[in-house]
């Protein structure tokens, strides 16, 4: 069990992995992404009740932005450059 700075590091690193292709990546489909890399990983085992709670977590703790899309309806994930 990580704890949430190791897993918000995680989701960043997955996230700008996916955005490498350009743009920002869609919420749906994204665990999975995680749990190719780490495949033991559970939000629930951080006290979150959802995946999106907790990439709602990783966006305030200001590892990810994540915004809702209504273009693309469906919750938008990105990686602000350092600095």
């Amino acid at each position: 069990h990580g704890d949430r700075e190791e897993e918000f590091a995680l989701l960043r690193s997955v996230v700008a992995d996916l955005a490498a292709g350009g743009g920002p990546v869609a919420l749906s489909g994204l665990k999975n992404q995680v749990r190719r890399v780490r495949p033991d990983f559970s939000e629930k085992k951080l006290g979150y009740r959802s995946f999106l709670q907790f990439c709602k977590a990783a966006a305030t703790a200001g590892a990810v932005d994540l915004e809702w899309s209504a273009e693309a309806d469906d919750y938008l994930l990105a990686v602000t450059p350092p600095g």
